[in-house]
Protein backbone atom coordinates (compact mmCIF):
# COMPACT_ATOMS: atom_id res chain seq x y z
CA UNK A 1 0.00 0.00 0.00
CA UNK A 2 1.61 3.52 -1.08
CA UNK A 3 2.61 5.38 1.84
CA UNK A 4 0.42 8.51 1.24
CA UNK A 5 -2.72 6.35 1.43
CA UNK A 6 -1.85 4.38 4.67
CA UNK A 7 -0.81 7.85 6.41
CA UNK A 8 -4.86 8.94 4.96
CA UNK A 9 -6.17 5.83 6.24
CA UNK A 10 -4.43 6.27 9.79
CA UNK A 11 -5.56 9.83 9.96
CA UNK A 12 -9.03 8.99 9.27
CA UNK A 13 -8.78 6.12 11.50
CA UNK A 14 -7.46 8.55 14.52
CA UNK A 15 -10.22 10.96 13.71
CA UNK A 16 -13.10 8.81 14.71
CA UNK A 17 -11.14 7.20 17.58
CA UNK A 18 -11.06 10.55 19.11
CA UNK A 19 -14.73 10.91 19.08
CA UNK A 20 -15.01 7.48 20.37
CA UNK A 21 -12.20 7.77 23.14
CA UNK A 22 -12.55 6.74 26.91
CA UNK A 23 -14.38 9.32 28.96
CA UNK A 24 -12.66 8.07 32.30
CA UNK A 25 -11.25 10.13 34.48
CA UNK A 26 -13.43 12.61 33.84
CA UNK A 27 -14.27 13.20 37.68
CA UNK A 28 -13.55 15.16 40.64
CA UNK A 29 -14.79 16.44 44.04
CA UNK A 30 -16.31 20.40 44.13
CA UNK A 31 -14.63 22.46 46.14
CA UNK A 32 -16.12 23.49 49.45
CA UNK A 33 -18.22 20.33 49.29
CA UNK A 34 -17.96 17.43 52.23
CA UNK A 35 -20.25 15.36 50.31
CA UNK A 36 -20.64 13.77 46.97
CA UNK A 37 -22.72 10.85 45.35
CA UNK A 38 -21.68 8.45 43.29
CA UNK A 39 -22.66 7.32 39.79
CA UNK A 40 -21.76 4.77 37.15
CA UNK A 41 -22.61 4.05 33.58
CA UNK A 42 -22.09 0.40 32.68
CA UNK A 43 -20.89 -0.47 29.16
CA UNK A 44 -22.97 -0.60 25.93
CA UNK A 45 -22.58 -4.05 25.65
CA UNK A 46 -25.44 -4.53 28.40
CA UNK A 47 -27.57 -2.67 26.08
CA UNK A 48 -29.76 -5.62 25.34
CA UNK A 49 -30.61 -7.53 28.89
CA UNK A 50 -32.89 -6.87 31.34
CA UNK A 51 -30.77 -6.69 34.46
CA UNK A 52 -27.98 -4.67 33.81
CA UNK A 53 -26.23 -5.50 36.59
CA UNK A 54 -26.74 -9.36 37.26
CA UNK A 55 -25.79 -9.79 33.85
CA UNK A 56 -22.61 -7.59 34.36
CA UNK A 57 -21.32 -9.22 37.72
CA UNK A 58 -22.16 -12.28 36.18
CA UNK A 59 -19.42 -12.06 33.32
CA UNK A 60 -16.64 -11.23 35.55
CA UNK A 61 -16.08 -12.65 38.97
CA UNK A 62 -13.42 -10.13 39.60
CA UNK A 63 -15.84 -7.13 39.26
CA UNK A 64 -18.18 -9.04 41.26
CA UNK A 65 -16.05 -9.90 43.78
CA UNK A 66 -15.05 -6.46 44.12
CA UNK A 67 -18.29 -5.02 44.65
CA UNK A 68 -19.37 -7.87 47.04
CA UNK A 69 -16.30 -6.85 48.83
CA UNK A 70 -17.07 -2.71 49.24
CA UNK A 71 -20.71 -3.58 49.81
CA UNK A 72 -21.77 -1.96 46.79
CA UNK A 73 -25.44 -1.87 45.61
CA UNK A 74 -26.45 -0.25 42.43
CA UNK A 75 -29.66 1.70 42.34
CA UNK A 76 -31.22 3.47 39.11
CA UNK A 77 -32.48 6.48 40.37
CA UNK A 78 -32.89 8.49 37.89
CA UNK A 79 -36.72 8.35 37.60
CA UNK A 80 -37.20 7.87 33.92
CA UNK A 81 -40.24 5.45 32.84
CA UNK A 82 -39.88 2.75 30.53
CA UNK A 83 -43.34 4.91 28.89
CA UNK A 84 -40.52 8.31 29.02
CA UNK A 85 -37.60 6.59 27.35
CA UNK A 86 -39.66 5.18 24.93
CA UNK A 87 -41.28 8.43 23.67
CA UNK A 88 -37.79 9.96 23.78
CA UNK A 89 -36.83 7.56 22.03
CA UNK A 90 -39.13 7.93 19.32
CA UNK A 91 -38.51 11.54 19.35
CA UNK A 92 -34.90 10.68 18.59
CA UNK A 93 -35.77 8.56 15.61
CA UNK A 94 -38.29 11.71 14.29
CA UNK A 95 -34.68 14.19 14.77
CA UNK A 96 -32.67 11.71 13.12
CA UNK A 97 -30.57 11.29 15.69
CA UNK A 98 -29.52 7.45 17.30
CA UNK A 99 -31.49 6.28 20.06
CA UNK A 100 -28.37 5.15 22.42
CA UNK A 101 -28.14 8.50 23.93
CA UNK A 102 -31.55 7.28 25.63
CA UNK A 103 -30.75 3.69 25.96
CA UNK A 104 -27.60 4.75 27.57
CA UNK A 105 -30.01 6.34 30.66
CA UNK A 106 -31.01 2.53 31.80
CA UNK A 107 -27.33 2.12 32.22
CA UNK A 108 -26.64 4.90 34.57
CA UNK A 109 -26.93 4.01 38.34
CA UNK A 110 -26.49 5.45 41.53
CA UNK A 111 -23.78 3.63 43.95
CA UNK A 112 -24.62 2.73 47.33
CA UNK A 113 -21.82 1.99 49.90
CA UNK A 114 -20.74 2.17 53.49
CA UNK A 115 -18.03 5.01 51.77
CA UNK A 116 -18.92 8.47 52.91
CA UNK A 117 -16.02 10.94 53.13
CA UNK A 118 -14.65 12.34 49.90
CA UNK A 119 -11.12 10.91 49.81
CA UNK A 120 -12.86 7.75 50.16
CA UNK A 121 -15.60 7.99 47.52
CA UNK A 122 -12.92 9.15 44.83
CA UNK A 123 -10.80 6.22 45.57
CA UNK A 124 -13.75 3.75 45.05
CA UNK A 125 -14.71 6.13 41.40
CA UNK A 126 -11.49 5.68 40.71
CA UNK A 127 -11.13 1.63 41.12
CA UNK A 128 -14.57 1.31 39.42
CA UNK A 129 -12.93 3.05 36.31
CA UNK A 130 -10.68 0.14 36.05
CA UNK A 131 -13.36 -2.28 35.36
CA UNK A 132 -14.22 -2.61 31.26
CA UNK A 133 -17.65 -3.04 32.17
CA UNK A 134 -18.00 0.83 33.32
CA UNK A 135 -18.06 3.33 31.09
CA UNK A 136 -17.69 6.10 33.63
CA UNK A 137 -17.54 7.07 36.93
CA UNK A 138 -19.36 10.47 38.00
CA UNK A 139 -18.91 12.63 41.48
CA UNK A 140 -22.07 14.59 41.88
CA UNK A 141 -21.94 17.21 44.89
CA UNK A 142 -24.90 16.41 47.61
CA UNK A 143 -24.18 20.33 48.72
CA UNK A 144 -25.71 23.10 46.82
CA UNK A 145 -23.09 24.73 44.23
CA UNK A 146 -23.19 28.40 43.55
CA UNK A 147 -25.20 29.81 40.64
CA UNK A 148 -23.52 31.62 38.12
CA UNK A 149 -24.58 35.34 39.01
CA UNK A 150 -21.85 37.90 40.14
CA UNK A 151 -25.84 40.49 42.66
CA UNK A 152 -45.86 56.39 51.70
CA UNK A 153 -47.00 53.91 49.39
CA UNK A 154 -45.41 54.30 45.87
CA UNK A 155 -46.57 52.34 43.15
CA UNK A 156 -43.29 50.87 41.18
CA UNK A 157 -42.84 52.60 37.73
CA UNK A 158 -42.56 51.48 34.56
CA UNK A 159 -39.37 49.93 33.92
CA UNK A 160 -39.86 49.18 30.46
CA UNK A 161 -37.38 52.05 29.07
CA UNK A 162 -34.69 50.62 31.06
CA UNK A 163 -34.70 46.95 29.90
CA UNK A 164 -32.54 48.07 26.96
CA UNK A 165 -31.88 44.63 26.36
CA UNK A 166 -35.41 44.70 24.83
CA UNK A 167 -34.59 46.98 22.09
CA UNK A 168 -32.59 46.53 19.02
CA UNK A 169 -28.66 46.50 18.90
CA UNK A 170 -27.00 46.26 21.16
CA UNK A 171 -30.41 44.33 22.43
CA UNK A 172 -31.65 41.19 20.74
CA UNK A 173 -34.51 43.40 19.45
CA UNK A 174 -37.92 41.62 21.50
CA UNK A 175 -39.87 44.62 20.17
CA UNK A 176 -39.53 43.47 16.56
CA UNK A 177 -41.14 40.45 17.75
CA UNK A 178 -44.04 42.24 19.91
CA UNK A 179 -44.50 43.94 16.55
CA UNK A 180 -45.57 41.32 14.96
CA UNK A 181 -47.67 39.92 17.85
CA UNK A 182 -44.76 37.38 18.95
CA UNK A 183 -45.21 36.79 22.69
CA UNK A 184 -44.34 33.43 23.60
CA UNK A 185 -47.21 31.63 22.77
CA UNK A 186 -47.19 27.83 22.28
CA UNK A 187 -43.78 27.46 23.98
CA UNK A 188 -43.08 25.78 27.41
CA UNK A 189 -40.24 26.32 29.41
CA UNK A 190 -38.07 25.31 32.40
CA UNK A 191 -35.27 26.13 34.76
CA UNK A 192 -33.07 24.69 36.65
CA UNK A 193 -31.51 26.29 39.74
CA UNK A 194 -32.83 26.55 43.16
CA UNK A 195 -36.55 28.10 42.80
CA UNK A 196 -38.00 31.74 42.79
CA UNK A 197 -39.44 33.99 44.86
CA UNK A 198 -43.02 33.77 43.93
CA UNK A 199 -44.58 36.50 46.20
CA UNK A 200 -42.56 39.13 44.06
CA UNK A 201 -44.53 41.68 42.63
CA UNK A 202 -43.27 40.84 39.01
CA UNK A 203 -44.63 37.09 39.62
CA UNK A 204 -46.94 36.27 42.38
CA UNK A 205 -49.80 36.94 39.80
CA UNK A 206 -48.35 35.63 37.05
CA UNK A 207 -50.42 32.22 36.73
CA UNK A 208 -47.75 30.34 34.06
CA UNK A 209 -45.32 30.89 36.31
CA UNK A 210 -44.74 27.97 39.00
CA UNK A 211 -42.59 25.90 40.67
CA UNK A 212 -42.90 22.10 39.92
CA UNK A 213 -45.16 20.24 41.99
CA UNK A 214 -44.65 17.64 44.90
CA UNK A 215 -41.18 18.84 45.98
CA UNK A 216 -40.28 22.09 48.19
CA UNK A 217 -37.58 24.81 48.41
CA UNK A 218 -35.04 23.56 51.21
CA UNK A 219 -35.49 25.76 54.42
CA UNK A 220 -31.88 27.55 54.07
CA UNK A 221 -33.33 29.42 50.61
CA UNK A 222 -36.21 30.75 52.21
CA UNK A 223 -34.77 31.58 55.46
CA UNK A 224 -33.68 35.91 55.14
CA UNK A 225 -30.77 34.97 58.04
CA UNK A 226 -29.43 32.51 55.88
CA UNK A 227 -26.36 32.75 53.49
CA UNK A 228 -28.28 31.15 50.86
CA UNK A 229 -31.17 33.45 50.98
CA UNK A 230 -29.85 35.41 48.15
CA UNK A 231 -29.54 32.30 45.69
CA UNK A 232 -33.63 32.50 45.82
CA UNK A 233 -33.38 36.01 44.63
CA UNK A 234 -31.10 34.54 41.28
CA UNK A 235 -33.83 32.33 40.22
CA UNK A 236 -36.16 35.51 40.83
CA UNK A 237 -33.98 37.57 38.67
CA UNK A 238 -34.05 35.03 35.94
CA UNK A 239 -38.17 34.38 35.68
CA UNK A 240 -38.74 37.68 35.95
CA UNK A 241 -36.54 38.62 32.12
CA UNK A 242 -38.39 36.16 30.80
CA UNK A 243 -41.99 35.91 32.62
CA UNK A 244 -42.84 39.59 33.89
CA UNK A 245 -46.17 40.61 33.06
CA UNK A 246 -47.12 43.28 30.52
CA UNK A 247 -48.62 45.82 32.45
CA UNK A 248 -46.65 49.54 33.31
CA UNK A 249 -46.28 48.22 36.57
CA UNK A 250 -42.38 47.19 36.94
CA UNK A 251 -40.86 45.07 34.22
CA UNK A 252 -41.90 43.64 31.02
CA UNK A 253 -41.64 39.81 30.03
CA UNK A 254 -39.57 39.37 26.88
CA UNK A 255 -42.32 36.32 26.81
CA UNK A 256 -45.04 37.33 28.32
CA UNK A 257 -47.62 35.23 26.86
CA UNK A 258 -46.08 32.13 27.72
CA UNK A 259 -48.15 29.17 28.85
CA UNK A 260 -45.61 27.66 31.35
CA UNK A 261 -42.59 28.88 33.03
CA UNK A 262 -41.62 26.35 35.71
CA UNK A 263 -39.06 25.81 38.16
CA UNK A 264 -36.76 22.97 39.01
CA UNK A 265 -35.01 22.83 42.53
CA UNK A 266 -31.82 21.31 42.49
CA UNK A 267 -32.24 22.19 46.33
CA UNK A 268 -35.55 20.79 48.29
CA UNK A 269 -36.31 19.92 51.38
CA UNK A 270 -35.01 16.48 51.63
CA UNK A 271 -31.32 17.23 50.02
CA UNK A 272 -29.44 18.47 47.10
CA UNK A 273 -29.51 16.89 44.08
CA UNK A 274 -28.68 18.48 40.65
CA UNK A 275 -29.10 15.18 38.98
CA UNK A 276 -33.08 14.81 40.34
CA UNK A 277 -33.73 18.25 39.09
CA UNK A 278 -32.48 18.04 35.41
CA UNK A 279 -34.04 14.44 35.39
CA UNK A 280 -37.42 16.15 36.78
CA UNK A 281 -37.05 18.84 34.28
CA UNK A 282 -36.57 16.12 31.42
CA UNK A 283 -39.45 14.25 32.39
CA UNK A 284 -41.64 17.10 32.30
CA UNK A 285 -40.55 17.99 29.03
CA UNK A 286 -41.49 17.35 25.54
CA UNK A 287 -40.20 18.12 21.96
CA UNK A 288 -39.92 21.46 21.03
CA UNK A 289 -39.82 22.74 24.54
CA UNK A 290 -37.06 24.93 26.45
CA UNK A 291 -34.69 23.89 29.71
CA UNK A 292 -32.55 26.44 30.78
CA UNK A 293 -29.52 25.37 33.14
CA UNK A 294 -28.57 28.33 35.34
CA UNK A 295 -26.02 26.08 36.65
CA UNK A 296 -22.25 25.66 36.94
CA UNK A 297 -19.89 23.08 38.10
CA UNK A 298 -15.88 23.22 38.98
CA UNK A 299 -13.29 23.08 36.40
CA UNK A 300 -9.91 22.94 36.05
CA UNK A 301 -8.45 23.95 39.30
CA UNK A 302 -12.24 24.21 40.74
CA UNK A 303 -12.65 27.02 38.23
CA UNK A 304 -16.94 27.29 36.73
CA UNK A 305 -17.73 25.63 33.80
CA UNK A 306 -20.85 24.53 32.27
CA UNK A 307 -22.92 21.78 34.43
CA UNK A 308 -22.56 19.64 31.43
CA UNK A 309 -18.84 19.07 32.13
CA UNK A 310 -20.13 16.64 34.35
CA UNK A 311 -20.09 13.04 32.36
CA UNK A 312 -23.76 12.53 33.62
CA UNK A 313 -25.42 15.79 33.03
CA UNK A 314 -23.76 15.55 29.84
CA UNK A 315 -25.27 12.58 29.05
CA UNK A 316 -29.11 13.22 30.26
CA UNK A 317 -28.43 16.54 27.97
CA UNK A 318 -27.42 14.26 24.88
CA UNK A 319 -30.55 12.39 25.36
CA UNK A 320 -32.85 15.37 25.84
CA UNK A 321 -31.35 17.22 22.89
CA UNK A 322 -31.20 14.18 20.77
CA UNK A 323 -35.16 13.78 21.45
CA UNK A 324 -36.24 17.72 20.30
CA UNK A 325 -35.92 19.43 23.77
CA UNK A 326 -34.05 22.83 23.63
CA UNK A 327 -31.27 22.91 26.48
CA UNK A 328 -29.69 26.33 26.65
CA UNK A 329 -26.93 26.39 29.54
CA UNK A 330 -24.95 28.82 31.26
CA UNK A 331 -21.16 28.85 30.02
CA UNK A 332 -20.01 29.35 34.02
CA UNK A 333 -18.39 32.03 35.12
CA UNK A 334 -14.73 30.54 35.58
CA UNK A 335 -12.89 32.32 32.74
CA UNK A 336 -12.10 28.91 31.53
CA UNK A 337 -10.63 28.14 28.09
CA UNK A 338 -13.30 25.20 27.41
CA UNK A 339 -10.29 24.87 24.27
CA UNK A 340 -7.10 23.81 26.47
CA UNK A 341 -5.73 21.07 26.74
CA UNK A 342 -7.19 20.20 30.65
CA UNK A 343 -11.03 20.27 28.47
CA UNK A 344 -9.55 17.51 25.34
CA UNK A 345 -11.45 14.61 26.84
CA UNK A 346 -14.62 16.76 27.46
CA UNK A 347 -14.51 17.84 23.58
CA UNK A 348 -13.85 14.26 22.65
CA UNK A 349 -17.30 13.81 23.70
CA UNK A 350 -18.72 15.24 20.90
CA UNK A 351 -21.63 18.11 21.06
CA UNK A 352 -24.48 17.33 24.01
CA UNK A 353 -26.66 19.41 21.73
CA UNK A 354 -27.06 22.31 24.31
CA UNK A 355 -26.70 25.87 23.53
CA UNK A 356 -24.01 27.14 25.48
CA UNK A 357 -24.41 30.56 26.39
CA UNK A 358 -21.23 33.24 27.46
CA UNK A 359 -21.35 36.35 29.15
CA UNK A 360 -20.96 39.51 26.79
CA UNK A 361 -20.90 43.01 27.08
CA UNK A 362 -24.09 45.67 27.04
CA UNK A 363 -22.38 47.42 23.79
CA UNK A 364 -22.43 47.55 20.40
CA UNK A 365 -18.74 45.87 20.83
CA UNK A 366 -20.23 42.56 22.06
CA UNK A 367 -16.74 41.24 23.64
CA UNK A 368 -16.22 39.01 26.41
CA UNK A 369 -16.74 39.75 29.93
CA UNK A 370 -13.47 38.77 32.00
CA UNK A 371 -15.38 36.27 33.97
CA UNK A 372 -16.94 34.16 31.53
CA UNK A 373 -15.91 30.98 30.29
CA UNK A 374 -14.82 30.66 26.54
CA UNK A 375 -14.11 28.40 23.73
CA UNK A 376 -15.07 26.74 20.57
CA UNK A 377 -17.86 24.77 22.48
CA UNK A 378 -19.45 28.11 23.61
CA UNK A 379 -22.33 29.12 21.13
CA UNK A 380 -23.53 32.03 21.52
CA UNK A 381 -23.64 35.50 24.07
CA UNK A 382 -25.81 37.29 26.32
CA UNK A 383 -25.73 40.51 28.19
CA UNK A 384 -23.36 39.47 31.38
CA UNK A 385 -24.11 43.18 32.77
CA UNK A 386 -26.89 45.68 33.28
CA UNK A 387 -29.72 43.40 32.41
CA UNK A 388 -32.79 45.07 34.80
CA UNK A 389 -34.14 42.42 36.56
CA UNK A 390 -36.40 41.09 39.75
CA UNK A 391 -34.62 40.50 43.09
CA UNK A 392 -31.47 41.71 45.20
CA UNK A 393 -32.39 45.00 45.96
CA UNK A 394 -29.21 46.67 44.59
CA UNK A 395 -30.84 49.06 42.07
CA UNK A 396 -34.26 49.79 44.01
CA UNK A 397 -36.22 48.58 46.58
CA UNK A 398 -39.84 50.77 46.44
CA UNK A 399 -40.51 51.12 49.99
CA UNK A 400 -38.68 48.97 51.92
CA UNK A 401 -40.82 46.02 50.58
CA UNK A 402 -38.36 42.64 49.47
CA UNK A 403 -41.23 41.78 47.28
CA UNK A 404 -40.40 44.86 45.37
CA UNK A 405 -36.74 45.11 44.87
CA UNK A 406 -34.94 45.40 41.69
CA UNK A 407 -31.51 44.73 39.80
CA UNK A 408 -28.73 45.28 37.50
CA UNK A 409 -28.19 41.17 37.16
CA UNK A 410 -24.65 40.09 35.79
CA UNK A 411 -23.21 36.66 34.90
CA UNK A 412 -23.24 34.26 32.54
CA UNK A 413 -26.46 34.09 34.50
CA UNK A 414 -28.45 36.83 33.14
CA UNK A 415 -27.07 35.91 29.59
CA UNK A 416 -28.33 33.22 29.54
CA UNK A 417 -32.41 34.39 29.81
CA UNK A 418 -31.61 36.96 27.51
CA UNK A 419 -30.61 34.17 24.54
CA UNK A 420 -33.68 32.02 26.02
CA UNK A 421 -35.51 35.10 25.40
CA UNK A 422 -34.69 35.13 21.79
CA UNK A 423 -35.01 31.06 21.59
CA UNK A 424 -38.60 31.30 23.08
CA UNK A 425 -39.85 34.52 20.90
CA UNK A 426 -38.17 32.20 17.69
CA UNK A 427 -40.10 29.11 18.72
CA UNK A 428 -43.12 30.68 19.30
CA UNK A 429 -43.24 32.23 15.80
CA UNK A 430 -42.16 29.07 14.13
CA UNK A 431 -44.89 27.34 15.71
CA UNK A 432 -47.56 30.06 14.95
CA UNK A 433 -46.71 29.39 11.12
CA UNK A 434 -46.05 26.10 10.67
CA UNK A 435 -47.30 23.89 13.64
CA UNK A 436 -44.05 22.20 13.78
CA UNK A 437 -40.93 23.10 16.38
CA UNK A 438 -37.55 24.13 15.62
CA UNK A 439 -35.10 20.95 16.72
CA UNK A 440 -32.09 22.39 19.00
CA UNK A 441 -29.72 21.86 16.06
CA UNK A 442 -31.91 24.32 13.90
CA UNK A 443 -32.48 26.90 16.69
CA UNK A 444 -28.76 26.83 17.61
CA UNK A 445 -27.63 27.10 13.81
CA UNK A 446 -30.33 30.04 13.53
CA UNK A 447 -28.95 31.49 16.87
CA UNK A 448 -25.61 31.65 15.37
CA UNK A 449 -25.58 32.50 11.76
CA UNK A 450 -28.37 35.60 12.11
CA UNK A 451 -26.49 37.03 15.34
CA UNK A 452 -24.66 39.79 15.93
CA UNK A 453 -21.20 39.47 15.45
CA UNK A 454 -18.64 38.92 18.76
CA UNK A 455 -16.10 42.27 18.89
CA UNK A 456 -13.17 42.20 20.97
CA UNK A 457 -10.43 39.78 21.36
CA UNK A 458 -11.87 36.90 19.35
CA UNK A 459 -9.55 34.52 20.23
CA UNK A 460 -11.79 34.34 23.40
CA UNK A 461 -14.90 32.88 21.50
CA UNK A 462 -17.92 33.22 23.38
CA UNK A 463 -19.79 33.77 19.68
CA UNK A 464 -22.45 36.44 18.41
CA UNK A 465 -25.78 38.12 19.99
CA UNK A 466 -28.76 36.27 19.09
CA UNK A 467 -30.87 38.94 17.11
CA UNK A 468 -34.50 37.92 16.83
CA UNK A 469 -35.67 39.91 13.95
CA UNK A 470 -32.78 38.20 11.43
CA UNK A 471 -33.64 35.54 12.53
CA UNK A 472 -37.31 35.83 12.10
CA UNK A 473 -36.51 37.26 8.67
CA UNK A 474 -34.33 34.54 7.45
CA UNK A 475 -36.90 31.99 8.43
CA UNK A 476 -39.32 34.62 6.19
CA UNK A 477 -37.36 34.39 3.00
CA UNK A 478 -35.46 30.82 3.34
CA UNK A 479 -38.95 28.93 1.78
CA UNK A 480 -39.14 27.10 5.09
CA UNK A 481 -42.47 28.46 6.66
CA UNK A 482 -45.35 26.85 5.08
CA UNK A 483 -47.62 29.28 6.01
CA UNK A 484 -47.02 33.07 5.26
CA UNK A 485 -50.64 34.52 7.41
CA UNK A 486 -50.51 32.43 10.19
CA UNK A 487 -48.51 35.36 12.00
CA UNK A 488 -49.05 39.36 11.73
CA UNK A 489 -46.96 41.62 9.53
CA UNK A 490 -45.38 43.86 11.67
CA UNK A 491 -47.06 47.03 13.41
CA UNK A 492 -45.05 50.38 12.21
CA UNK A 493 -44.81 53.77 13.48
CA UNK A 494 -43.45 56.93 12.26
CA UNK A 495 -42.83 59.68 14.73
CA UNK A 496 -42.34 63.44 13.10
CA UNK A 497 -41.12 65.96 13.70
CA UNK A 498 -38.36 63.93 15.62
CA UNK A 499 -36.60 66.28 17.26
CA UNK A 500 -39.84 67.92 18.74
CA UNK A 501 -41.03 71.24 20.39
CA UNK A 502 -45.02 71.10 20.75
CA UNK A 503 -46.40 68.61 18.54
CA UNK A 504 -45.14 65.44 17.42
CA UNK A 505 -47.54 63.20 15.13
CA UNK A 506 -47.48 59.35 14.86
CA UNK A 507 -47.90 57.95 11.75
CA UNK A 508 -48.80 53.75 11.45
CA UNK A 509 -48.68 51.18 9.21
CA UNK A 510 -52.45 50.45 9.88
CA UNK A 511 -55.34 53.04 9.52
CA UNK A 512 -57.25 52.08 12.53
CA UNK A 513 -56.83 53.29 15.88
CA UNK A 514 -53.79 52.87 17.65
CA UNK A 515 -52.96 53.34 21.27
CA UNK A 516 -50.22 55.31 22.53
CA UNK A 517 -48.16 55.74 25.45
CA UNK A 518 -45.22 58.04 26.63
CA UNK A 519 -42.51 57.17 28.83
CA UNK A 520 -39.85 58.79 30.45
CA UNK A 521 -36.54 57.57 30.69
CA UNK A 522 -37.25 57.04 34.06
CA UNK A 523 -39.95 54.52 32.80
CA UNK A 524 -42.82 56.77 34.28
CA UNK A 525 -45.56 56.83 31.97
CA UNK A 526 -45.96 60.93 31.38
CA UNK A 527 -49.05 60.15 28.29
CA UNK A 528 -51.50 58.35 27.26
CA UNK A 529 -53.58 58.62 23.87
CA UNK A 530 -55.70 57.06 21.34
CA UNK A 531 -55.58 58.14 18.20
CA UNK A 532 -55.73 57.82 14.21
CA UNK A 533 -52.57 57.89 12.38
CA UNK A 534 -51.14 61.16 11.64
CA UNK A 535 -53.35 62.72 14.39
CA UNK A 536 -50.89 65.19 16.32
CA UNK A 537 -50.00 64.77 20.42
CA UNK A 538 -49.71 67.84 22.05
CA UNK A 539 -46.47 67.86 23.95
CA UNK A 540 -45.58 71.34 24.83
CA UNK A 541 -45.81 70.39 28.96
CA UNK A 542 -42.95 67.71 28.17
CA UNK A 543 -39.48 68.94 29.75
CA UNK A 544 -36.64 68.68 27.08
CA UNK A 545 -35.10 65.73 26.65
CA UNK A 546 -35.25 61.69 25.41
CA UNK A 547 -38.82 60.06 25.79
CA UNK A 548 -40.00 56.42 24.78
CA UNK A 549 -43.20 56.10 22.94
CA UNK A 550 -45.01 53.06 22.78
CA UNK A 551 -47.95 51.94 20.28
CA UNK A 552 -50.39 48.91 20.09
CA UNK A 553 -53.28 47.75 18.15
CA UNK A 554 -54.14 45.25 21.02
CA UNK A 555 -51.75 42.42 19.31
CA UNK A 556 -48.84 44.32 17.79
CA UNK A 557 -46.88 46.47 19.47
CA UNK A 558 -43.73 48.87 18.59
CA UNK A 559 -41.52 51.24 20.66
CA UNK A 560 -39.19 53.97 19.20
CA UNK A 561 -37.61 57.41 20.76
CA UNK A 562 -37.93 60.47 20.07
CA UNK A 563 -36.49 63.46 21.67
CA UNK A 564 -38.33 66.62 23.12
CA UNK A 565 -36.86 70.03 22.66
Amino acid sequence: MPMKKRIMILAIFCFFLSFGQSRKGQFQLQKNSNSHSLYVAFSKNSNAVADIVGYTLSKNPEFKEFVTRNGISFVNDLGFSDKKLNEMKADSRNNRKSEESVDKLRRIFKVESAVQNNDDILKLAENLEKFSEIEYASLLSNEPIEPPATAAFVITPDLEASQTYLFANPGINVNYAWSRGITGQNVRVRDVEYGFHKTHEMLVDRNAIQLESGVGINAQLTNPSSSYYSWLDHGTAVMSIMGSGKDNIGLSGSAYNVPEMKGFLEWTTSSYNRVAAVTRSINASQAGDIILYEMQTGGQNSNYVPAEYDNLIWDLTKAATDSGIIIIAAAGNGNENLDATFYSSYNARGNSGAIIVGAGSNTTAHFKLSFSTYGTRVDVQGWGQNVLAAGYGSWATYDGDINRKYTLFSGTSSATPIVASAAILIQSYYRQVTGQFLSPAAMKNLLVNTGIPQGGNLATKIGPLPNIQAAIEFLDNSGTLSTRNATLTPLKVEIYPNPATNYISVRSSDSKNIDFEIINMAGQSILKSSSSSDEKLNISDLQKGTYIISATDGQRRVVEKFIKQ
